[in-house]
Formats: structure tokens, sequence, C-alpha cells
């Protein structure tokens, strides 16, 4: 590897010596000095401090670091896989910050004061992302509020939280039947109302204050994810993991690696997936409930389904049912976990088996799951009927998976939900053979409609 001249020169264009652009982003001399000889690369952490304090874009980044390094494509722009470019709408990162509360409610602000990012790949994966989770773990009961002088009476009544409280439990059941087209915005308004009133916490509002900022986070994660903009998702749920931890909310921060191994399943990196489930379940010990321990579970088939590995998804959905037979009304469980019943795994399990290609196995979980769901919730009810079509079109019964697909489209029409429009066209997609059948032709009016 040779010299990186470019990196050189543009340090001195900003006015920095090594010594002081290494004490701008806290990293040793030396270390400078590797990267500009090019015997060593920034870790992907580091790079947007480096653009800012460079005043360069992080592609420009890439482009003085690019020349010198193996492997990489001609363009001189790192492949997107590569990158783990870290999102902030200030251009921080939302990694470096310390798992404290100061460095919670600095994410916070970053995330809330953002413009929106509309990509549609994660913007942290492999050890950056399963990081978080063992960041998280270690950082529970270890971000304690630190007042300023003559703050105390200045903090957030509970009965203000309260209200943001009930607010949230309204988010999170309009979701059922609307998705995230129509309420990511109005769930981000809620969540950069809570983002303002985190920086005010004190001792007694501390863990409610910061536990419901958390679940804005992540219904604004899940939203977001909803409508396929992964890398805004991804940043909220970043946000929602950091706010967990300083609310000492281990079942909050579980329910968000949940969420964020779902996403990791989707966008296939499903080893990372197995693993953020791993950590919450360690972290959760004996304390896990019923239900969260069997979403966990589900979570954890589906990505070992997305692998191809039957066995451990096998085991993992049997660990998951065992789990929610052990949930009785007179267990205590989370607000939010109210969506985990037996339709629901009933459904986790037959998309299990169809991601498998064993519709025969598949075909009873989605029949019971179709015939008990609440019919208020409107997009699962198109995701389990995209699913069924799937699972009849592996079986070759075409007919059927027309007259399926058909009515996911009619309810995805209702949501605008991204992701069901996205796995009805893949379905569809698999139906390529049959492109001049009466009941497919009669399909693609139907998508066409969908897209007008």
């Amino acid at each position: 590897m040779g010299r990186r001249d470019d990196l050189v020169a543009r340090r001195h264009r900003q006015g920095y010596s090594q010594e002081a652009l290494a004490e701008r982003l806290g990293v040793d001399p030396c270390t400078v000095a590797r990267w500009e000889q090019g015997t060593t690369t920034p870790q992907p952490w580091l790079r947007p401090r480096i653009a800012r304090i460079l005043s360069l874009s992080l592609d420009e980044v890439d482009r003085l670091l690019v020349n010198q390094r193996a492997g990489l494509v001609e363009s001189g722009v790192w492949p997107v896989e590569h990158r783990h470019r870290i999102y902030c709408g200030c251009d921080g990162d939302v990694l470096d910050a310390p798992w404290s509360a100061a460095g919670t409610v600095h994410v916070l602000q970053e995330i809330a004061g953002g413009v929106m990012d509309r990509r549609g790949f994660l913007i942290a994966s492999g050890g950056t992302l399963t990081g978080l989770a063992t960041q998280w773990a270690a950082g529970l009961g270890n971000a304690a509020v630190t007042l300023a002088p003559g703050d105390r009476s200045s903090g957030v009544a509970l009965g203000v939280i309260g209200r943001f409280e009930s607010r949230l439990a309204d988010l999170r059941r309009l979701d059922d039947a609307m998705g995230g087209t129509q309420l990511r915005h109005l769930a981000v308004a809620e969540f950069r109302a809570l983002t303002r009133l985190a920086a005010d916490a004190t001792e007694s509002t501390c863990h409610r204050l910061f536990a419901a900022t958390a679940e804005a986070a992540r219904i604004c994660g899940w939203l977001h994810f909803d409508v396929g903009e992964h890398a805004e998702a991804q940043s909220h749920y970043i946000a929602a993991l950091r706010a967990s931890s300083t609310a000492n909310d281990p079942l909050t921060g579980a329910n968000v690696l949940a969420c964020m191994s779902l996403q990791a399943t989707s966008t296939g990196h499903h080893r990372e997936a197995v693993t953020l489930i791993d950590s919450a379940r360690d972290q959760l010990g004996r304390n896990a409930t019923p239900r969260l321990s069997a979403l966990l579970a589900s979570r954890q088939a589906r990505a070992h389904a997305r692998a191809g590995d039957a066995t451990a998804c096998g085991r993992a959905l049997n660990a998951a049912e065992s789990h929610l037979e052990a949930a009785t009304s007179a267990t205590t469980e989370p607000d939010w976990i109210y969506f985990f019943d037996e339709a629901e795994l009933a459904a986790q399990t037959g998309a299990c088996w169809v991601e498998l290609n064993q519709p025969d196995r598949a075909r009873p979980f989605i029949d019971n799951a179709l015939h008990t769901i609440d019919a208020s919730y409107v997009r699962d009810r198109a995701l389990y009927r995209a699913r069924s079509a799937e699972a009849y079109l592996q079986d070759r019964e075409l007919h059927l998976a027309c007259e399926e697909l058909s009515t996911a489209v009619d309810l995805a029409r209702q949501t605008g939900s991204v992701r069901v429009i996205s796995t009805v066209r893949h379905t569809r997609q698999n139906m390529g053979t049959h492109n001049r059948e009466p009941c497919v032709i009669e399909l693609d009016d139907r998508l066409r409609a969908l897209a007008a």
C-alpha cells in the first residue's frame, strides 16, 4: 500500500497537524500517521467524524482512503456492504457517543434533528451491528442521570409522560390498520417531542421518560422499516436501544433487538439476526416474560429459516410455542407485546416453512392465522394472504395462489405498506412461467391498479 498523499494534503489545507487531527478524533497521533502511510485504514465509525473535521462528504473520505486499498472497486467508492456508514442528521455518528445519559441524549437529539434518510440498506451490519447489543447489555443500569444545580424543579411531570405513553399505545394500534406510509411522520413528531423532554430528565422521571422515548424511537424504526427505508429505521432502532439502556429497561431493549433482528433477516443478515436475539435472551435471563420469550424465539426462527436451517428453525418454533403456552391472563406483560398471540405465532410459523419451501407444513399454520387474526390488523392480513399465495404456488395450485394474492392486493390498497406490496410483487414474480394464464392476467390488472 502506498502513501495517501491526498489525505495528507487535505489535512494540511484544513490547517491540522497530525497531532491536532488526532486530538480532534480522540485517537493516537501514530494512528493518523499510519492512515496517511497507507498501512492501516480508519474504522467505519470514525469516518463521519473525519468527514466533518476535514469538511468533506463521506464519499470524498472514501475516495481519499480507497486508492491504496486492495480488493475495492475501480470507481474509487467502497462497496455498500463494506461501508457501514453511520447516518446522523447533523453529520455526527450514532455509535461513538458513550452509553451514558448524556450520550443517549446526544444521540436522540442528533437523530431527531436529522434530515430523513431514505436509503434502502442498513447503516450498520456485521460486528458493528451485533456489537450494539453487547454495549446495550453492558450499559443497562450504568447510565445514571446527572442533574445540574437548580434543575430539580424543571423536570417533566409524570402526568405528561403518562399522556405520551397513552399516545404511543394509540400509535401502535393505528399501525395495525394503517402502516408506515401514513403514520411514520406522526410517530417522528412524537419521538422529537419526547427527545426534547428527555434532556430535562430527573432522577424521579428518568425511567419512564427514557422508556417512553425508547418506545417512540422503536415505533419510528418499525414504521420506516415498513416502507423500506432501512437506514432511517435502523438509526431509530439504535436510538431506541440506547434510550432503553438509560432507562434501565431490559424488556423494552429486548423488543428493540427483536425488531432489529427481523430487519436484519429481511435484508439478508441472518447470522447477525440470530446473534441479536441471543444477546437479548442472555441479558433477560429469568426476567423474560412468556410472550416476549415467544416473540424472541419466533424472530430467531425466521432468521434460521432465511439461512435454510430447517432443524434450528424447528427448534426455535417449538420453543416459541412452549413459551406462549406458559402465558396466562395472570401474567404481567408489557403493553407493546399485545399483538403476539396464537394467530401471530401461527403466521410466523407458516412464514418459516414457506421460506424453507415446505408448503405442506406451512398450510395448517397459515390457515389457522387467517381464521383467528383480528380483523383490524389489515396489514398483517395482507401479509398472511401473500404468504398463503406463495405456499399454494409452491404446491402448484396456481388458481388458489392467484385468489389469495388478489385478496392481498385489495388489503394492501388499504394500508399502502411498502413491505406488503413488495411481498405481493415478489410472489407475482414467482409466477413468471404462467404469464398467459387468465387468472394471472387478472391479477396483473389488480396490481396495475394498485400502482396507480
